[in-house]
């Protein structure tokens, strides 16, 4: 057992006198404001701390141990960490504390003022002291008031983003999960809308999400219905430990994430630069979905979006009903409601137009809608597909050009293509009365392409 009136000596040293304390041994305590990822190949990671005396961007501390078990593991950013023992060097030029498990000492709390005195983790060489209770109380108080300062940092709304550019996002987490083959996925969310993608046509169905299936409907309800939400994908082990602290609710600031696009998708991932910086929940509008019912199947939704702005490619029966989003659909505590969305027609099956009747002369045809928050299945039917096209069933030239309208480009095989934002009306239905919700389906209805 270690000698408490030897480690009962240390001192702590502020955060500014750090950066005058080179090649020394000191003890500090401070508020965590940045979190890198470890590195898998040396088992490292660095954190980035301030204290009440240091208004700049905080000081570096760089852990080294001999597995990456031993590496702090924060629970949040904003949490306290103790350090003991840890010396002040150069990393790439920058003063930086290194703390090294051989001769150096950490202990992580809980950041929210209240919390006990219970290191989460803690090395095994770590005792607090009474003083230290008064030193995290105090930190803890001081940081419900407390604005970090983010230096130069740029920060890209998701309207904004461009693929293959690596940038800097102020958002809040909505979900984290994790797929069959344990890659993980971080959903993130700021309100705004991101670019709609240009496609390159193939004759495989395109996806309706970036993980392999989309999350089940009580999982959705928790999303905003309003703006889009991206993915980053989480496949490197040493990440997936690091994004352990995040939780739904939470307001982040992830930099030096790379976006890129798949499939018309956007999705992000971690690049070895990639950091989490400490954000005030106050910096981020909470979202709260908010869903009433109503006795007109017409008017679904509380929370209506006010007059987008469509192409007029199509016409609708329903000019009066309000309109809603695919995810306000998908969400709607109604298995069988009518909606009117403003979307992007995406693909079609079958995508040959001499197969869109079946054996029994009867229109059918299977859809991929998309709009900012996400994409569905939806089929035409019966007279409602001949209504759609409007055209003579063996008239295929005229189909084609509807196509093409509908597409955005000069032919149904053309690539790239960028589809136009259309109206149309959809009803859900269920096909198992047994199943209602697992069997729940979309049909676009009393919608038709307009003549030119």
């Amino acid at each position: 057992m270690i000698n408490m009136e030897i480690r009962d000596d240390y001192k702590f040293l502020r955060v500014e006198d750090a950066f005058k304390a080179l090649h020394l041994n000191i003890s500090l305590i401070g508020v965590i404001v940045e979190l890198s990822f470890p590195t898998a190949s040396d088992c490292s990671c660095t954190l980035r701390i301030i204290d009440p005396w240091h208004s700049g961007s905080g000081l570096p501390v760089k852990f080294v141990a001999r597995t990456n078990r031993a590496l702090p593991r924060v629970e949040s950013i904003g949490d306290v960490i103790f350090l003991s023992n840890v010396k002040i060097v150069l990393v790439n030029r920058k003063i930086t504390a290194l703390c090294n498990e051989t001769s150096s000492s950490f202990a992580l709390f809980n950041g929210k003022h209240g919390e006990g005195f219970v290191p989460y983790q803690s090395s095994p060489k770590f005792r607090i002291r009474e003083q230290d209770k008064s030193f995290l109380s105090s930190l803890r108080e001081w940081m419900i008031t407390y604005k970090f300062e983010d230096g130069s940092c740029c920060f890209t709304s998701l309207k904004d983003i461009k693929e293959g550019e690596y940038l800097n996002l102020n958002c809040q987490i909505v979900h984290v999960s994790k797929d069959d083959k344990d890659r993980c996925y971080i959903f993130v969310w700021d309100g705004t809308e991101m670019p709609p993608c240009s496609f390159v046509v193939k004759s495989e169905r395109l996806p309706l999400c970036v993980e392999p299936e989309m999350l089940p409907t009580h999982v959705l309800r928790k999303f905003p219905t309003f703006g889009s939400v991206l993915r980053i994908i989480v496949e490197n082990v040493a990440e997936k430990q690091a994004i352990q602290c995040l939780q739904p609710g939470q307001h982040v600031k992830l930099l030096n994430l790379f976006f890129q696009v798949n499939m018309g998708l956007w999705s992000a991932t971690f690049s070895p630069s990639t950091k989490m910086q400490y954000t005030m929940s106050r910096e981020t509008q909470s979202f709260s979905p908010q869903r009433e019912k109503f006795s007109s199947r017409w008017n679904p939704i509380t929370r209506c979006i006010s007059s987008p702005s469509h192409s007029g490619i199509t016409g609708v029966a329903h000019e009066d009903a309000p309109f809603v989003t695919l995810m306000d659909m998908l969400t709607y505590s109604n298995v069988t409601a009518k909606f009117r969305c403003v979307v992007r027609f995406i693909q079609v099956f079958p995508r040959d137009v001499r197969n869109f009747h079946d054996l029994n002369g009867k229109f059918k045809l299977l859809a991929i809608l998309e709009d900012a928050t996400a994409r569905i299945h939806a089929s035409l039917y019966a007279d409602e597909g001949d209504k759609f096209f409007g055209c003579d069933p063996s008239d295929e030239e005229a189909l084609i050009k509807k196509l093409n309208r509908l597409f955005g480009g000069d032919g149904i095989n053309e690539a790239p293509r960028n589809p136009p934002w259309v109206q149309c009306c959809l009803f859900s239905y269920y096909r198992v009365k047994n199943d209602q919700w697992g069997s729940r389906r979309f049909r676009i209805f009393d919608t038709w392409i307009n003549a030119k």
